[in-house]
């Protein structure tokens, strides 16, 4: 029995301001140098705490998304961290969030552990949660703000981290986006081993490789439009080409230089800003891979 069309409204995101990576504070001059050579040039940071980045981006979607607040059975929130205390999200915050829209009798879910991958979790769970309940709309928030700008550097040097929020409704019925595909992949040794910056990468592009080879065969990667994943720098983006058969035309990498890495929000942020400066047709279909710390996923968006 064929799966329930599930889609995508609503799209919206905060970001913080932009910021010279030359600017950041304790950051070492060195490592600044060699990220801007990668196309690195701004990361974003905000003077609002998380839930107001959260709060901002889910008032926008459900403003522009039409939801009823009755139809929404389910708020998923989807933080990098583990904690919902760790950078200042408490339950108040969150239950203003829902109380704002009418919200209070949703079901709230957190979905951490995935890092950078927890928009693949979000919608991996949200997608089950709408099949498995007679609710039709879930509201997914992805969001995550660096307390210290010396953080901001990744450990595996994949790229500079951003502070952002990003939404949307994942909806039984209708949207501006059709789901069309979702998977993903583990290695559970990931929390076990330790791994070189070069071994780890390695180890992210082979697993997206793997993902992209299993897209069904009605969408094929050479009729994608345009592949979207996190802004890491342009080492990575050439790796992930060559690994995906690719050429960079295929890759959309406007805000590589503008944003940064703003974690999980990546994938659909640079989505969103790609459709509102191009014309994209009906039926036009998008790859989206994103990259955890032992967790990948692609998915699939047609527009609708």
């Amino acid at each position: 029995m064929p799966h329930q069309p599930l889609y995508l409204r609503g799209l919206a995101y905060s970001v913080g301001d932009a910021v010279p990576l030359a600017d950041i504070e304790d950051g070492d001059p060195e490592q600044v140098q060699i990220f801007t050579k990668l196309g690195l040039r701004d990361y974003r940071k905000s003077p609002l705490g998380l839930s107001e980045l959260c709060r901002r981006s889910a008032a926008e979607t459900m403003r522009t998304s039409g939801a009823v607040p009755a139809d929404v059975g389910a708020v998923l929130i989807a933080p990098t961290v583990n904690s919902i205390h760790a950078v200042g999200l408490d339950y108040p915050e969150v239950a203003q969030i829902l109380g704002d829209h009418g919200l209070s009798e949703a079901k709230l879910y957190g979905v951490t552990l995935s890092k950078c991958s927890n928009l693949s979790a979000a919608l991996e769970l949200g997608a089950s949660l709408l099949r498995a309940n007679d609710y039709s709309e879930v509201l997914i928030i992805v969001g995550d703000k660096c307390a210290r700008d010396r953080d901001r550097f990744m450990d595996s040097a994949e790229s500079i981290l951003s502070d952002g929020a990003l939404s949307f409704v994942l909806s039984k019925n209708g949207g501006d986006w059709e789901l069309a595909h979702l998977a993903t992949s583990s290695d559970l040794s990931h929390l076990t081993r330790d791994f070189g910056v070069l071994a780890f990468v390695d180890n992210s592009v082979k697993n997206l490789g793997r993902l992209w080879r299993a897209i069904p065969a009605e969408l094929p990667g050479e009729k994608m439009e345009k592949v979207f994943c996190g802004n890491y720098n342009m080492l990575i983006q050439r790796a992930l080409m060559k690994e995906l058969g690719t050429g960079p035309e295929k890759f959309w990498l406007d805000n590589l230089a503008r944003l940064g890495h703003v974690f999980s929000c990546d994938v659909l942020i640079n989505l969103t800003d790609y459709a509102e400066r191009t014309a994209v047709a009906p039926g036009a279909a998008f790859a989206c891979l994103t990259v955890g710390y032992f967790r990948w996923g692609c998915f699939v968006l047609r527009k609708c």
